[in-house]
């Protein structure tokens, strides 16, 4: 049985890799595309395209894992079928689920190596992509800045604007929220009709200064003219260190959910993502569930049919998954029945099909 279960593992490992390769030479190729605005706009150099892209990979390799044990079970297996392999097998006494136990305990390996790479690799990355990405829109005129949103700066300053021109550079209805004095319990906020931003230098116009004292009481208003405040020598002061859920590790994504709790939001967002971290390195296994049933009612008569098949399921299986993420996120589904909802149809599917297959004599 040994020797049998190094064989189909060998066939299988061999379109495992293959199919690897094919699907990130096409994720490189559509990374490419995706940003190519980003690329030509920003004038991007070969070496820094080459950091991003690089930067996208561990995600990406998220991202074929799934597919690759798929393509492979069905192109390894749908071999065995059609050379009639598998009936040799039969004779020998291996039973379908005892043939292909090598699979699935390679793909069982897999799938707990992606977890620590899901949970490390891939957050590290996502940040550092992000962020460069972020330094690459700071290029353009008034880039972070939006209507209608607080953003924090650098000092600790907290800036609302309510109305930003990116045309001509310049802002207007603008509030300021000085924190930075060390010396005062509250903040000195300050107000101006209208301003612009040169090169780290806010000027504004028409404007008012609020002090306050102890109790938080104005104590004084200064109106101005006009008046220059440093924010920072370039934008790299409004990059911070935020991230997004996306580049979180799963101890993180647990403390925010936490937090948002505590604080009343109750933000379900970070508990999705939370997880989604144990739910998507489990994929692999999940379809390889459902690929071995499929491809032994159609590997022999046609290979073609099988991989329509293995297509029809990716886009299902990934439909669902964002479907239940977005449902998640906006308080629709319970966090963890949003991330493992395509997991408990797929698992129930290929367990049929699996006894269905074991009871018919397998092929």
């Amino acid at each position: 049985m040994r020797i049998i279960h190094r064989y189909v593992w060998r066939e299988f490992i061999l379109q495992f890799f293959i199919c690897s390769f094919g699907f990130m030479v096409l994720g490189i190729g559509k990374i490419i595309f995706d940003y190519n605005d980003m690329f030509i706009g920003y004038r991007v150099t070969p070496q820094l395209m080459g950091y991003l892209v690089l930067n996208q990979l561990p995600l990406l390799m998220m991202d074929v894992l799934p597919a690759a044990c798929l393509f492979g079970i069905i192109l390894s297996l749908g071999r065995l079928l059609r050379e009639r392999e598998f009936e040799v097998f039969r004779i020998c006494g291996a039973s379908l689920v005892r043939t292909v136990s090598s699979i699935f305990i390679g793909i069982t390996v897999f799938c707990v190596a992606a977890f620590f790479w899901n949970d490390r690799v891939v957050p590290a990355a996502n940040h550092r992509f992000d962020k460069e990405v972020r330094r690459l829109e700071m290029q353009e005129n008034l880039p972070l800045l939006k209507e209608n949103v607080v953003i924090k700066a650098p000092g600790d300053r907290f800036i609302y604007l309510k109305k930003v021109s990116h045309k001509d550079g310049t802002i207007g209805g603008v509030l300021i929220i000085d924190a930075g004095q060390s010396d005062r319990q509250w903040p000195r906020i300050i107000t101006a009709e209208s301003g612009a931003l040169k090169k780290g230098i806010w000027v504004l116009r028409n404007g008012v200064i609020h002090e306050t004292d102890d109790s938080g009481a104005i104590i004084s208003e200064v109106r101005y003219n006009e008046m220059e405040i440093k924010i920072a020598n370039d934008f790299t002061g409004f990059l911070g260190d935020d991230k997004s859920p996306w580049a979180m590790t799963s101890r993180e994504l647990r403390k925010y959910y936490e937090m948002s709790v505590q604080s009343g939001l109750n933000s379900p967002v970070y508990a999705v993502y939370f997880h989604q971290k144990f739910a998507d390195p489990v994929i692999s296994l999940v379809l390889a569930f459902v690929a071995v049933p499929l491809t032994i009612w159609t590997g022999r008569n046609s290979r073609w049919l099988g991989l329509v098949y293995c297509f029809l399921i990716i886009m299902a299986y990934y439909t669902m998954q964002v479907v239940g993420r977005t449902m998640g996120a906006n308080g629709v589904l319970i966090p963890w029945l949003a991330a493992w909802a395509p997991h408990l149809v797929f698992l129930a599917l290929g367990v049929f099909l699996m006894i269905g297959v074991e009871h018919r004599g397998g092929c």
